[in-house]
């Protein structure tokens, strides 16, 4: 196996790799981005105040690592008054409520109304356990350090004229104020984020919104400061944290239309004033979604990305070996991709006798119809999921998949390829399968970066044209590295948009 770690590392046994593809690994290598995270702070504090609410280690790491650098990212802009945030394929809402505790306004949206229900459970469980903690007189300690305080009215006084300093003010200071919370679940896409954004912000202002606001947890504060100026447009944050497929492009182009639109509150009653953005499922993507850049898209030939590329980027193949556990399960990861393709064979096999069949009897045309609704074929079907036990070795696994797929390997002995029972030439075809798939893998980054550095491209094409950059309102983009891969946070890019004025993205 091929041993990856980082862009400055060459592969480790060179001696049995053949110069020319040592030097086009190097090269791939080379010309991915770099995924060392990026230093954010110290963010243990809020991971072990979350650890109790249904997230798993490397959800945990996630949600305390976006939310700490989302805090840092609005102390930079100090003055400003940005207090209203949307969390895009919220899910379980583990995000939103880690925002909300920051002191922001947060709107949750998701397309499945399952994830919807289950965050408001969880919102009502750590609603309860705050407010019991509240009547037992620990509320400083139930309410976790709201640092996003910079801006506040209430303690604009007391804020220092460093930005740091500022902030470590306001970690003493505020430390009962929370924000709101409101869930929906919509059919997401650029045009409904926004309408949902603006019925979020201005649908009975008074009451729904004031009224949401004054409440930490289930606990009454005073309104006053969650109200609305209608004098001009609400500041608003857009985040998402692996929004899936299409989703993290319908974000961007959402915050890009609103951006473009004229300032004046007759044309644009918010303002997408900021954006983290953590992509995933590239897979799932709209053929639409790559390229949009003009610097790919005016390419000859335009550059594409076929399914079997983006299923790619998804790979991690720096963090294969880096213990004894990812190297099992790496190992066990490359044994299923080539036991099915050595079974692909089989089924195309029996797919063409199936084919055949059809025009004889009405329950195999049946069949046939069945496989093309759930986007199979006869000669090109899915195995489905099968344990891991299934893959000890090749008999058991053969066992198991013809079994499940209904295949009955005597009736085709005579058609069967020579290594489904020969076992010197399907090791063979075991081990040159095994090198191409890893070769494939290595890809995996540096599509990756390709889609990322393609949206990073349009996004400052875009900014550069919108009709009112002035330097009051100009913007800056990057590339942050938020997460561990070590951690299992593969999508660890996040897409960071701010105003110039604020301090460094990083």
């Amino acid at each position: 196996m091929i041993k990856i770690h980082h862009a400055s590392q060459v592969p480790s046994n060179q001696s049995s790799i053949p110069p020319d593809l040592k030097v086009l690994i190097d090269e791939i290598v080379h010309a991915q981005l770099s995924r060392d995270p990026v230093t954010i702070g110290n963010t243990s504090e809020s991971g072990n105040a979350h650890r109790s609410y249904g997230m798993s280690p490397k959800k945990e790491h996630e949600v305390s690592r976006m939310s700490e650098y989302i805090d840092q990212l609005l102390c930079s802009g100090s003055m400003d008054t940005l207090h209203h945030a949307v969390d895009v394929g919220s899910g379980q809402g583990y995000l939103s409520r880690a925002l909300q505790k920051l002191g922001l306004h947060v709107l949750a949206l998701d397309s499945n109304e399952i994830q919807t229900s289950g965050a408001e459970r969880w919102k009502a469980k750590e609603s309860a356990r705050r407010q019991k903690q509240f009547k037992r007189g620990k509320d400083a300690q139930s309410v976790p350090n709201s640092k996003h305080h910079c801006t506040d009215p209430l303690f604009r006084s007391h804020v220092p004229t460093s930005v740091p300093a500022a902030c470590a003010a306001s970690k003493d200071i505020m430390r009962s104020h929370m924000g709101s919370l409101a869930h929906q679940t919509i059919c997401i896409n650029s045009l409904t984020l926004e309408s949902s954004i603006h019925e979020w912000l201005f649908s009975g202002v008074d009451d729904q919104i004031a009224g949401c606001a004054s409440m930490i947890g289930d606990l009454p504060v005073d309104g006053a400061e969650r109200r609305i100026h209608r004098g001009k447009p609400v500041p608003v944050m857009m985040v998402a944290l692996h929004a899936c497929g299409s989703l993290t492009p319908d974000v961007l182009r959402a915050f890009l239309s609103n951006h473009r639109r004229p300032s004046a509150p007759s044309a644009r009653i918010w303002t997408a004033q900021a954006l983290v953005v953590v992509g995933c499922c590239y897979n799932l993507m709209a053929l639409e979604d790559f390229p949009l850049s003009r610097s790919l898209r005016e390419r000859t030939p335009v550059a594409t990305l076929p399914l079997a590329s983006r299923h790619l980027a998804a790979q991690m193949p720096s963090q294969w070996l880096r213990n004894e556990n990812s190297t099992r399960e790496t190992s066990l990861a490359i044994r299923k991709v080539v036991f099915r393709a050595l079974l692909q064979p089989v089924l195309e096999i029996m797919g063409a006798r199936e084919t055949v069949a059809n025009h004889a009897a009405t329950s195999s045309s049946y069949h046939v119809e069945e496989l093309r609704s759930a986007g199979q074929t006869p000669e090109n079907r899915r195995l489905g999921k099968l344990p891991d036990a299934a893959y000890k070795d090749w008999e058991t696994f053969l066992d198991h998949a013809t079994s499940k797929t209904g295949v009955r390997l005597d009736q085709i002995a005579a058609q069967l390829p020579v290594y489904i029972h020969n076992e010197h030439r399907r090791r063979q075809l075991e081990s040159a399968l095994s090198v191409l798939h890893v070769l494939r893998c290595i890809m995996g980054p540096l599509i990756e970066s390709l889609i990322l550095l393609d949206r990073y491209e349009w996004i400052r094409e875009e900014l550069s044209q919108s009709s009112e950059v002035r330097e009051s309102s100009a913007m800056d983009v990057g590339l942050v590295n938020l997460f561990d891969q070590a951690t299992g946070s593969g999508r660890n890019v996040a897409i960071v948009i701010k105003p110039r004025e604020w301090s460094s993205i990083i």
